[in-house]
């Protein structure tokens, strides 16, 4: 029968080769999709600074929702501070990982060490206390990281987060062979609680269908820009004035709206109400506009959005209707946070080890 120490020095040997399947299998092809879904996306778009500062919100939203494994939860947990500017993403992306992490049973303090140690942190603990305090405290010491917006940073941020995951379980279980104070039961305890660990639990093969997420991350995109298109406009009726302002009405204002369509405190529509005498006027009132993100954008969410198994977003519109309406409403709005739902929902992995093929 193998000794703790010859079981714990296999483990030891086997990390590498898990470092390397979950590069090879999950985060490079992840990369490549993020990568031709912005290249797609951005060709629409036109404001080149713009892009380059929602790129890193964009990759960040896209890893919160199509996770597909803990390894991408736990890596968007570590990056979701880039999303503090940009209110509605921030909500949907916190939103989701607590589900996944939720489901996954994972204590919310420790998501950041779910893929590292994942759940056999508190069992960890009362054999090897010390050598689980030394390795987290490697594990939180990692320096800042310089931002950019191309997908080698990305590549780079990620394949980062897997080394240094790796170190984190090396140095558990380097650190439990080596202690003198752990007797031979408890090392061979944690020799078995390393089977439980995600990161020791890598794919066997690709989990990434890199043309489909592309396809899935261009789409989550648009349905973050249709989200954001709504608006809160006060208004009023003219009153006095030329023949050419009276009845029209005078807007003093909009405001970018952050809740969700589905949340009970989404902003009504009021009209406006005539107060006051002897000189009346009107208390403004409130209505939902919608920015236009263009007849070209809206051809492509529905192109994606069929392709993707969501069926057509907008409604039908002949050639002249494309050119001068857009039909963005309410029902656009609902249609996108339920389709960044039902993708979050696909994505999510169901266990701890669990890697779905995204």
């Amino acid at each position: 029968m193998s000794s703790a120490a010859d079981r714990l020095n296999a483990i030891l040997l086997e990390l590498p080769k898990y470092k390397s399947q979950w590069e090879s299998y999950v985060a490079n092809p992840y990369v490549r999709a993020y990568d031709l879904a912005v290249e797609n996306f951005t060709r629409e778009t036109k404001a080149q600074a713009e892009r380059d500062r929602a790129q890193a919100e964009l990759f960040v939203f896209g890893a919160s929702i199509l996770t597909g494994s803990v390894m991408m939860a736990a890596f968007a947990a570590t990056s979701v501070r880039v999303l503090a500017g940009r209110a509605m993403l921030n909500v949907i992306c916190n939103n989701n990982l607590n589900r996944t992490f939720d489901m996954l049973h994972a204590a919310s303090s420790s998501k950041t060490l779910m893929f590292a140690l994942g759940s056999v942190l508190d069992e960890a603990k009362k054999v090897a206390g010390n050598q689980v305090k030394k390795a987290a405290e490697t594990y939180a010491s990692s320096a800042p990281i310089a931002s950019a917006p191309t997908a080698i940073n990305y590549k780079t941020r990620v394949e980062d987060f897997i080394n240094v995951n790796h170190i984190c379980v090396h140095d558990l279980v380097q650190g439990v062979r080596d202690d003198k104070q752990i007797g031979e039961a408890g090392k061979n305890s944690i020799a078995d609680l390393t089977r439980q660990i995600p990161f020791c639990n890598p794919p066997s093969a690709r989990k990434v269908d890199e043309q489909r997420l592309s396809q899935k991350m261009e789409l989550l995109f648009y349905m973050a820009a249709v989200l954001d298109s709504d608006e809160l406009v006060r208004y009023a009726p003219a009153i006095g004035g030329s023949d050419q302002t009276i009845g029209r009405d005078i807007e003093y204002g909009s405001t970018s709206i952050s809740q969700m369509p589905s949340a009970r405190d989404y902003p009504r529509e009021t009209l406006p109400r005539m107060i006051g005498r002897p000189y009346p006027h009107y208390q403004p009132g409130q209505r939902i506009r919608y920015k236009n993100i263009g007849g070209g954008i809206r051809d492509r969410i529905d192109l994606l959005s069929m392709q993707t198994g969501n069926g057509k977003f907008y409604p039908d519109q002949n050639v002249l209707e494309k050119l001068i309406i857009d039909p963005t409403q309410h029902a656009q709005i609902m249609k996108a946070e339920q389709i960044i739902n039902r993708m979050s929902a696909d994505a999510r992995p169901r266990q701890l080890t669990d890697v779905r093929m995204i």
